[in-house]
């Protein structure tokens, strides 16, 4: 298993308890784990190891999930380095960051119908809309109408990640490199993969949960995606 090169693409643990209003938590706004955030951190580092998995770096956001995140992990694997990687940093959402999750959904749909919009557009109509955009963007990458101006970005994470993967390669080859990062980031480390061959279902990444890319005969492949570990 130590002959093959691993990249481990984890998502932060939860930043919200049970009954909290839930925000857009992009790079604007830091928030640390939970309690249980903590937990899932431990217990992915503590999964890993489990599977024989022993990775030698561990590169994070500098976000305060990302960071606490990162060193949760580490509990499991003591020779592991760990060091900031700022391209992981969560996507800036703009004036959506940091606001509750519900009226983000319904000024996406707004965005989503607005050139269709008639008299008899409801506010379900409009939630619905806005659920659909974030519905493709989990699962394709497809950024809703009212974050296009993200598109610039998505462009450049997508190089990053192609970048970032052949640094894995080049430095750390036959061992194994975790990045913490957030759900906004992660999606787009898909780039790597040969064109058509995505990891099957949603692109999204649970909090907590983890995926893990390696390569063989010349080529990245995913071999899991949305792994979410016991608590």
């Amino acid at each position: 298993m130590s002959e093959v090169t691993r990249l481990i693409v984890v998502r932060h643990g939860n930043t919200f308890n049970s009954g909290d209003v839930i925000l857009r938590v992009g790079s604007a706004t830091d928030i640390p784990l939970t309690e249980t955030g903590m937990r899932q951190a431990y217990a992915a580092g503590e999964m890993l190891a489990e599977m024989g998995i022993e990775p030698q770096m561990i590169f994070h956001a500098p976000l305060q999930r990302t960071c606490q995140s990162a060193v949760g992990i580490a509990a499991s694997f003591p020779g592991a380095v760990l060091s900031e990687a700022e391209f992981l940093t969560e996507l800036d959402y703009g004036m959506d960051d940091g606001k509750p999750e519900d009226d983000v959904v319904l000024r996406l749909g707004i965005a989503e119908k607005l050139s269709s919009m008639t008299v008899d557009t409801s506010l379900d109509d409009l939630r619905a809309a806005g659920k659909a955009a974030l519905k493709r963007w989990d699962s394709e990458a497809v950024l809703p109408a009212a974050w296009h101006f993200l598109a610039a970005r998505a462009g450049e994470l997508e190089s990053q990640w192609k970048e970032f993967a052949d640094k894995v390669l080049a430095e750390y080859s036959g061992k194994t490199v975790i990045a913490v990062t957030s759900n906004g980031i992660a999606r787009f480390s898909k780039a790597i993969l040969p064109e058509g061959n995505l990891p099957e279902g949603s692109l999204k990444l649970a909090t907590g949960a983890f995926g893990i890319y390696e390569f063989k005969d010349g080529a990245w492949g995913s071999t899991s995606w949305n792994v979410r570990p016991r608590l």
